[in-house]
C-alpha cells in the first residue's frame, strides 16, 4: 500500500534530509539519489518538489538563514542582555551556526556560490536586525565607530573568511571583534 503525505509535510521531510547529508558529506558529494534513497522515496519524487539540486541547495541555504534570523532577532529583543552579552550572544550564534553548517557552506570550486550567498545573507540580516542595537550603544557612547554598517559588514565578513581558512578559537575572533570596535579588552566573554 502506497502511503501518501501532505506536500508540504512531504517536502520539509525531503528539505531536512538534503540538509543532514549535505552537513555530512557536503553539497558536491550529496546527489538527488542520495536524498531520494536516504528520505525512503524515489528520486522523481525529489524532482517533483525541487526541480535541481541548485534549488534545493538554495531552499536548504534559505531555511538555514532564516532559522539564524529567529534566533537573532531574540538574542536583540532580550532585555535580560546588556550590550556586551547581546554582542557575545551573537558571535556565539554565528560560530555554532558556521560549525553545524561547515560542509554545506565551505567554500569550493564546486560550490562557491552557496557560501556568498549564505554569508551576504547572514551579513544582510545581522545589519538588519542590530540597527537599533548598534544605535544604542552609539547614543550610549558604548560604541565609538564611524560607519557602523561598513564596520560591520567588515567584521561579519571578515569573521566568516577567518572561519572557512581554519580559524575557530572564539577567544582569538572575541579579542578581534573587541580591537575592531574599540571595546575594552576582555568585555566579550564567550
Amino acid at each position: 500500500m502506497r502511503i501518501t503525505k501532505d506536500p508540504e509535510v512531504r517536502k520539509q521531510e525531503i528539505l531536512e534530509t538534503a540538509m543532514k547529508l549535505f552537513a555530512e558529506q557536503g553539497i558536491s558529494k550529496t546527489s538527488m539519489n542520495d536524498i531520494a534513497k536516504t528520505a525512503g522515496i524515489t528520486k522523481g519524487l525529489v524532482y517533483y518538489y525541487f526541480a535541481s539540486k541548485e534549488e534545493l541547495v538554495a531552499e536548504v541555504a534559505s531555511f538555514i538563514v532564516k532559522e539564524v534570523n529567529q534566533r537573532l532577532v531574540a538574542i536583540v529583543q532580550d532585555q535580560g542582555l546588556d550590550f556586551y552579552e547581546k554582542l557575545a550572544q551573537i558571535l556565539r550564534l554565528y560560530l555554532i551556526t558556521m560549525h553545524e553548517h561547515y560542509n554545506f557552506m565551505e567554500y569550493s570550486p564546486a560550490s562557491p556560490g552557496v557560501y556568498e550567498l549564505i554569508k551576504n545573507s547572514l551579513t544582510e540580516a545581522a545589519l538588519l536586525y542590530t540597527k537599533d542595537f548598534i544605535n544604542q550603544a552609539l547614543e550610549a557612547g558604548i560604541l565609538k565607530i564611524s560607519y557602523p554598517e561598513y564596520t560591520l559588514k567588515m567584521i561579519i565578513n571578515g569573521i566568516a573568511d577567518l572561519y572557512v581558512e581554519g580559524v575557530r578559537d572564539p577567544q582569538i575572533l572575541a579579542v578581534l571583534i573587541e580591537q575592531s570596535l574599540a571595546l575594552p579588552k576582555g568585555s566579550l566573554k564567550l
